[in-house]
């Protein structure tokens, strides 16, 4: 029953590890630097319990009780904890406010706060093993020893199912504070059956064994427990600098998504687990803790360098196993049990093989100290030093210094080293031989293998998803491709590639964690658009916050005009180092007198600035990356809100690409939200920006030709085909008018209660593309909602700026593309058949009236009531002057059709609902608007689109309410 317990607490603890280091990046920021001091300030708390606890646990009178006291005690502070981090927020703003400039201060600030928040759980936590090795010891102190290890490896079985709990269940389905609440009160059950347990187990009197025979000396002992306790803070260093190299490694592969982290940590914590059963086990009565672990370690320097020379094997095993899966959720499914099974192999074996090392030399303490829970307290606080100890060297100087491969050897080679040290002073010459033998095998091919290591985990095999792939073929065409810039930093791996000028590849490219962020070609009508789109509605702004510098493209836009400032956030500092790759069309932004570039999360900047803007500009990476759904969360537009001047400009890239409705929904309700007044634009294929404020402003070719007249900015619009203002209008999808209107009610993303981290990764693996935008372009199907000057704005465009607005570009909306494609065919080649929805045209504002064409098409047999209405919706479009007539027999027709749900019902009238309504509220006749709109709500309140004409009726006619 305790170690049932046990094994409950290991999955608590490893539950409120992942929930507050959610909860703390959106506090301190989720830079290296605040993620790093985090885990130090959790790992050091946990070594303090251990020591602290290790040293009294002998002394209590009753170690189970107060095992059971401490687990309340955590459960207790976590059920608040909550409340805590809302204090500690208002105290860090306070603190760290114009502290930008002072990085080593606010890093101490972070480093405060960190310990005020997590060094009393994490302290109670490190005392719970040492407590029960002590009631073992009294309970049976001839196993008590094996009985300690298996406590050990049963807690690290509990923490994969906590892991796997809290990155696959629990915040995706209850959020986050419902989760540690829930957490809490697991953690309050398990300490109460542990003080119940202790009531009804006796236990002999401190310092005698259960048959009351006096325990071992300690003097005689010591000297093997304190080899061991050097031996495990290695092992523990070189394990978790593994887990670091495996995790940066394998998400360049398998993609940095935020389930890719969650199978890493749960291989690298059931790999231990796994190995710390083995030694635990009953089967192994005695085991020689020195040779056992010499074995344990030439086995694992010998994986670590088997592993890193097949990488290329790897990864091609992988895009075989993945593509040959279905792009489906339930493909999805299998994808991540192969993630998880080649992440148990490359991280889990010698995870095992080092992870074995503490539960042997735990056994042994019970035959080297006399006090066994002041044994294993010593073992665990050496062993989570240098599990800190190798994080932050791994991390901060490995990685930097010898890069991600190098890192690998390096490892394999200390472990080697720690064998040495195990076996010289026991005189065990031979295995040190074989042990400085392998570290200098090892040493060679690190120093002469591995040319081809950069081209493929920078390659973004991830991304590949073509069901008939060939390795071989891929490794062939990316030798086309120069690497030009490539760094392992502690953060991020960051590469640029430059194309040989063939196609497509004549470009540069930036790449992080191996997905393409931003190119010079491909992207550039994107990145030029996120800078001047915000100026065209803000010609006036002045100051600028831009979150995302990449290849700094965007950013140098913005000198085109006439800014005083301009602030950059861009927390990884390789991606800044590679800027001059994308001179000139980043106009060298980052050397500029003007620009201000911070290297911290851009939460921290906005809360810790002081400084308010005329525009903030938010172009993070893709939402299936680990981390990036918080700065599309309500929170973080709220934040932003508070930090821009009266009447200031909020601009947002998203993508329909890899993306399903639901989410595309998900990110423009959040946004609209907070900035009730905003545009979609189309800035090309599977891009779009989203302009919002908390005010209206004037948006038309009028205004955006204060921009055109400034030569830097002109000069970008034209090299995206944008040639006059009039043609910047044409990428407008959604006006103020609309925009809100489009995603209806539904899910928010928000700090506590993540969606988009769990849903983009699915959507991303399966395909998926939106079109939900499509269905509400006022250039096609919403043309009636556009305003009259729009209308005849965009349908006088010259056919040439029409066609070089939409050539190289191509649009979000595939149907415009296809009418763009079918008016201007290109390279002599014919034209497509004309674009037919049914039996209907495609509506385009950008179609010469000539060319309106809307023939009547009758069914046999048609219900008198259905073919009144598709005549007058053919007199509707033939005849536009005489819209009211004809609406007004469209509503009579309607109230006499037949319900849905009426015997015999062939036809619905829902569809000539949708136009009439349209129709009406285009005209701005919200008389008649309301009373279609009504008609359609009685008879299916759930049509999307009569909801999107509901919303914006009710925002236009005050007081009106038709959605229900």
């Amino acid at each position: 029953m305790v170690l049932l317990l046990f094994f409950c607490s290991g999955a608590t603890a490893l539950i409120y590890e992942v929930v507050w280091s959610k909860y703390l990046s959106q506090l301190l920021g989720s830079t290296v630097q605040a993620q790093t001091v985090v885990l130090a300030v959790f790992m050091g708390g946990l070594a303090l319990g251990n020591r602290a606890f290790g040293k009294w646990a002998d002394r209590t009178h009753q170690p189970l009780a107060l095992y059971g006291r401490i687990e309340i005690a955590i459960g207790i502070y976590a059920f608040f904890f909550h409340e805590f981090h809302g204090w500690a927020d208002a105290l860090f703003r306070y603190l760290g406010g114009g502290r930008l400039d002072q990085p080593a201060t606010l890093l101490v600030i972070k480093a405060v706060l960190s310990v005020g928040l997590l060094i009393g759980p994490t302290l109670l936590m490190g005392g719970t093993l040492p407590l029960l090795a002590s009631w073992l010891q009294r309970q049976s102190f001839e196993h008590a020893g094996r009985w300690s290890a298996r406590f050990y490896s049963v807690n690290s079985l509990g923490a994969v199912t906590g892991s796997f709990l809290a990155g696959f269940y629990l915040i995706k389905n209850l959020g986050m504070v419902s989760s540690l609440q829930l957490t809490a009160l697991a953690n309050v059950f398990i300490g109460l059956a542990a003080i119940g347990l202790s009531r009804r187990i006796a236990l002999p009197a401190v310092g005698t064994g259960s048959e009351g025979e006096s325990a071992p000396p300690v003097a005689s002992r010591v000297s093997p427990l304190a080899s061991g306790c050097v031996l495990v803070a290695i092992t523990g260093g070189v394990s978790m600098g593994l887990e670091v190299l495996s995790a940066r490694s394998l998400v360049l592969i398998f993609g940095a998504s935020l389930q890719s982290f969650a199978i890493v940590l749960m291989a690298f914590i059931l790999g231990i687990g796994l190995g710390s059963s083995v030694v635990a086990s009953p089967r192994w009565k005695s085991i020689a803790a020195d040779r056992a672990t010499l074995v344990l370690l030439v086995c694992a320097a010998s994986v670590i360098g088997v592993l890193v020379l097949g990488i290329t094997q790897w990864v091609d095993l992988y895009t075989y196993a993945k593509n040959g899966l279905a792009q489906s959720v339930m493909g999805y499914r299998y994808y991540q049990i192969l993630t998880a099974g080649m992440s148990l192999v490359v991280l889990g074996i010698p995870a095992a093989l080092l992870g074995a090392v503490v539960p042997l030399w735990i056994r042994n303490a019970a035959d080297c100290a006399g006090a066994l829970g002041g044994g294993v307290g010593r073992l665990l606080t050496w062993n989570t030093v240098g599990a800190v100890v190798g994080t932050l060297v791994t991390g901060f100087v490995l990685m930097p210094i010898a890069g991600l491969r190098g890192s690998f050897f390096i490892l394999a080679i200390c472990v080697c080293g720690a064998g040495i040290l195990t076996a010289a002073p026991r005189r065990q010459w031979r295995a040190a031989g074989v042990l400085a033998g392998l570290a200098v095998v090892l040493g060679v091919l690190g120093a002469t293998t591995g040319a081809g290591w950069r081209d493929v985990l920078s390659s973004g095999m991830f991304r590949i998803r073509s069901t008939d792939v060939d390795p071989k073929s891929i490794r062939e065409h990316r030798k086309s491709l120069r690497i030009a810039f490539y760094e392992d930093a502690a953060d991020a791996t960051v590469s640029v590639e430059q194309g040989d000028g063939i196609k497509s590849q004549a470009q540069t490219t930036l790449r992080i964690n191996g997905k393409a962020d931003a190119t010079t070609k491909g992207d550039l009508s994107t990145q030029y658009l996120l800078g001047h789109l915000p100026m065209l509605a803000r010609p006036e702004a002045k100051d600028i916050f831009v979150l995302g510098f990449g290849s700094g493209i965007t950013a140098g836009a913005l000198l085109g005009h006439p800014i005083q400032s301009l602030t950059i956030a861009e927390n990884c500092e390789p991606v800044i180092r590679a800027a001059h790759f994308f001179y000139p069309l980043n106009r060298g932004v980052w050397t500029n007198s003007i620009t201000r570039l911070i290297n911290d999360d851009a939460r921290t900047v906005l809360k810790l600035g002081g400084k308010q803007y005329d525009v903030i500009i938010s172009e993070p990476s893709n939402p299936w990356m680990a981390g990036v759904g918080s700065v599309f969360s309500l929170e973080f537009y709220q934040l932003a809100a508070s930090q821009l001047k009266e009447g200031g400009i909020m601009t947002q890239w998203f993508h329909a690409y890899e993306m399903n409705d639901g989410i595309v929904s998900l990110v423009l309700r959040t946004f609209s939200r907070v900035f009730p007044h905003m545009e979609v634009w189309d800035t090309q294929q599977g891009d779009l920006v989203m302009l919002g404020s908390q005010r209206p402003w004037k948006s038309d070719p009028e205004v955006y030709q204060r921009v055109f007249a400034r030569a830097e900015p002109r000069k970008d619009f034209e090299r995206i085909g944008l040639t006059s203002p009039e043609a910047v209008w044409a990428r407008q999808l959604a006006s103020q008018r609309t925009a809100f209107a489009v995603p209806g009610e539904g899910p928010i993303q928000s700090d506590h209660f993540p969606v988009l981290e769990y849903q983009a990764p699915q959507a991303f693996f399966v395909g998926a593309h939106s079109y939900l935008l499509l269905l509400f372009d006022e250039r096609t199907w919403q043309t009636e909602l556009a305003s009259e000057a729009k209308r005849s704005t965009l349908n006088g465009l010259a056919p040439e700026v029409q066609r070089s607005v939409f050539t190289e570009f191509l649009s979000l909306n595939g149907d415009l593309s296809r009418y763009m494609r079918q008016r201007f065919p290109t390279n002599g080649a014919r034209a497509e058949a004309e674009i037919m929805v049914g039996d209907q045209q495609l509506p385009c504002v950008f179609r010469p009236l000539h060319e309106n064409r809307h023939q009547l098409v009758l069914p046999p047999n048609a219900d008198p009531i259905h073919q009144s209405l598709l005549e007058a919706e053919h007199r509707l479009r033939t005849r536009p002057e005489s819209w009211r007539s004809v609406l007004e027999e469209m509503a009579g027709l309607i109230e006499r059709a037949p319900k849905p749900s009426a015997a015999g019902a062939t036809w619905s009238p829902m569809p000539f609902v949708n136009v009439a309504a349209r129709t009406a509220l285009g005209r701005r006749d919200y008389a008649l608007a309301g009373r279609l709109i009504r008609m359609g709500m009685e008879r299916d309140s759930t049509v999307p689109h009569l909801r999107y004409l509901a919303r914006i009726y009710e925002r236009e006619v005050s007081g009106q309410t038709v959605v229900r």
